[in-house]
Parts: structure tokens; sequence; C-alpha cells
């Protein structure tokens, strides 16, 4: 948590609640660097004095809105708002709000039939565009306004192609929407004391930092995890009466390779009396099958060779294991729970927050490989990189191959989030658990 050192709003934030009369208003920048008061502020009102019509409020889902909108309201004004969490409506300052939800392309579906008179969007790079366009053809009552948040993306996205660097153009020319945007960055907010901007800084590194901390629009490029160092990054596994909790996290393949590791999180070495490491992840074994080279194994026979290899691994843990597997392994994760299996559960499988997590941690110097150990996942993280072909598509995702073990690695640092959010200060832990 941050102390606020200051009541009164940056002179980057009364400017932008001053500024923002235009139709689009978009607040940009690096997180926590207080683009989303200031937006909040212009908003409630434009409530107070928008023109008749319904008012609108959107996010990627009902519920990352009212994380981080609607609560945010109700903390810094509770009197003007009513709203009961996973609603469709809020009332604000007296005004019927619709809440929605826009996680997929169907979701311009839900604002078909509506004549708005004012939008306020919440992360607004998380939005299909073709919800977007529907949006702004929504708000056809005169001196309808919209406004939102975003924090940077690619380049190439669309928010950035089509509106923001548009806004560059001359004012009368054809093609410049009525936009105006404001760039953040954390020391744009007054309430964050220098020690928190200090380790949000250093809990961030190389694409994420660039976009999260200074702001800047750049694009995924190269090797995923670039700071990999074999002599920072690999070490052997402890001994295991420093194992204090432990997670099997899986990736499944039937034709392609199925690839499990064992994590633990160790307790700091004591030598002559002092810590020589912090607590840390460590990967400490790994279990791999290519059924396209070996032959194809059926569920039961995965459980049976996981068990083989993981059972003399973990004696020593103090509990057992939390199992995470793939999302896709429905049948593999029936046959354990048959098999007796304890703890397990469906991994999250959000690609970009799991490769984001992975690489603070990595930075940090809180996640070690057992290189000898597990030599397969230590080169296939060495090799993950960006998908040069989808990039010139605006989409960000690794290249589909030899990329089993680093699946598994994230589904596995997702699931020690409860552990590694206290190794995060200057974000709390809360935002890299989840989807900035």
């Amino acid at each position: 948590m941050t102390t606020a050192k200051a009541a009164a709003l940056s002179v980057k934030q009364q400017n932008s609640i001053l500024d923002a009369e235009h139709r689009i208003n978009i607040w940009e920048g690096a997180i926590r660097s207080g683009k989303t008061i200031g937006s909040i502020i212009r908003w409630l009102t434009y409530v107070r004095t928008a023109p008749p019509g319904p008012l609108a409020m959107i996010g990627k889902t009902r519920d990352t809105l009212a994380r981080n909108v609607l609560d945010v309201i109700a903390d810094i004004a509770p009197n003007a708002i009513s709203y009961t969490r996973g609603a469709s409506t809020a009332r604000i300052l007296g005004r019927l709000i619709h809440v929605i939800g826009a996680n997929d392309a169907r979701a311009e579906n839900r604002i078909r039939g509506l004549t708005l008179a004012g939008a306020y969007v919440d992360e607004i790079t998380v939005i299909p565009e073709a919800f977007w366009s529907q949006l702004l053809g929504r708000m056809s009552v005169p001196g309808a306004k919209l406004f939102g948040t975003t924090n940077p993306d690619n380049p190439a996205h669309w928010l950035k192609k089509n509106f923001l660097d548009k806004e560059k153009l001359p004012a009368d020319h054809p093609e410049r929407p009525d936009i105006v945007s404001f760039h953040f960055v954390l020391e744009d907010n007054p309430s964050l004391e220098e020690e928190y901007i200090r380790n949000t800084k250093a809990s961030l590194t190389g694409l994420w930092y660039k976009r999260f901390i200074l702001g800047h629009w750049v694009a995924a490029e190269g090797a995923i995890y670039d700071m990999l160092d074999e002599e920072k990054h690999t070490a052997p596994a402890p001994h295991p009466s420093l194992w204090r909790r432990g997670w099997i996290a899986l990736d499944y393949g039937t034709s392609n390779p199925t690839h499990a590791l064992l994590i633990v999180l160790t307790a700091p070495a004591a030598e002559g009396g002092q810590n020589t490491v912090d607590e840390r992840l460590h990967v400490v074994a790994e279990w791999s099958h290519d059924g396209r080279a070996a032959g194809q194994l059926t569920d039961a026979a995965i459980s049976q060779r996981l068990a083989s290899w993981a059972g003399p691994l973990i004696e020593d843990l103090p509990n057992p294991p939390l199992v995470v597997l793939d999302p896709s392994a429905a049948s593999l994760r029936t046959q354990m729970r048959a098999d007796g299996w304890p703890g397990i559960r469906s991994a999250d499988n959000r690609v970009e927050t799991g490769i984001r997590n992975t690489s603070s941690l990595v930075a940090g110097g809180r996640l070690v490989v057992d290189k000898e150990k597990c030599p397969i996942l230590w080169d296939q993280l060495c090799g993950y990189v960006w998908d040069e072909t989808a990039l010139q598509r605006g989409v960000e995702q690794p290249v589909k191959a030899d990329d089993h073990g680093p699946d598994a690695l994230r589904y596995g640092v997702m699931a020690a989030a409860p552990v590694w959010r206290a190794w995060l200060p200057g974000l709390a832990g809360e935002d890299l658990a989840r989807a900035t």
C-alpha cells in the first residue's frame, strides 16, 4: 500500500480535467500515474451536466470495471454512487448508468439500440475494435462525449493508429477525429511516495518497463526473456530441507510434448549465521514426454508416470504441492483426480500476464532454474521469442514451437502469486497478478 503525501491534484491532472472538452478524451501512460483519478473526476462532472440520454461505463468485464473505477468512485465520493457488484446498471449522481463488459467481439451487440449521451471506457486497448466503433456510433446525442483510460500497447494497435496518431493532424484535416489525449508518468501522481515509485520501477523489466513505467507505445520484439543470464538465473536446487512449498505445473499434449515442472519456494540458505539469498522460486525438476517422437500415452499412463517422477521429489515438502494443469487438459485432470492426486486445479492461462509476471521475478532474482535438472526448460526459455508475423498484425504472441516448458512455467508462476506478491511491493503485488 502507498501513503498519500498530498491531497491536491497534480498540475497534469488538473489540466486534463479542464481540457477534456472534446468528443473523445483519453488519459494514457504509465501505471499508477494518476490518470484514472483525473478521468474519474472529469467523468463525474460530466455526469452531472451531460445532456439528457443514457450514459454507459465500459470495461473488459464488469468486475474489472468495478475494481478499477466504480470502487474508486465509491472511495472518493461514496454518496455519489449506488452500485451492486455484478449489476448491469448503477446510479451516479442520480443518473442511470449502463455497466457493460466488452470482453469479446460479440460484446458490440450489448450496446445496439442505445442512443448514448456519454460513455466512460476503462482500459481501452483491451476493448475489441468492433465494440469501440459501435460505441462511437451510438454516441449520437448532441454534445455526447467519451472519456477513457489506457496503458500503452503495441504501436500497431488500432487505438494508436486510428485515433492517438491522428490527433497530431491539423485541426481542419478531414481524417482528424475530435480527440484530445493526456500522457501521464508516475511522477504525475502526487499521492505516490518516492520509495513506492522506486519499487514500482524495479518491479518491471524490458517491454513492460517501457510501456508501464515510461509510458511508451513500443512493440514486442526478439527474445521474450531477454534478461536471462545463466550465471544469475541458474543454480543447483538447494537441499530439500529448505523447500517450504511446492507447485507442479503441467502443459499437456497428446501428439505434442507434455511438460511438467516442480517449482518450490526455498527458504534463505544460511552461512555463518547470515542469509545468503532471499526467498525465491526454484524450478528443481522437470518431466517431459514427446508423444510424436516416443508414442502417445493415455491419460492414465501420464498420471502414473507423473506420480513416479514426482513422488520421491515431494516427500520432504511440508505439505502436498498444488498441481496446476493446462486448462485444455480436462481429461487428464479427471484422470489424476481419480488416481488420488490432491490439490489439482486449472491453470491461469493469461499469456501476457503470465509472461510479464515471470519476467519480473526473473529480473528481480526471485526465480531461478536448476539447469542440470531442467535442461529442456532452460533451452526453451532461452529460445522463447515473439512471433514476428503476428506482430505485423498488431498481435503479440510467442512463437508456437518449443514452448511447452515456458507455458508450464508461467502456469506455475501464476499459481504461486500468493507468495511472490509480497516480493513486489512497488505494485502491491496485485497489479502484476492480474491484467493491467
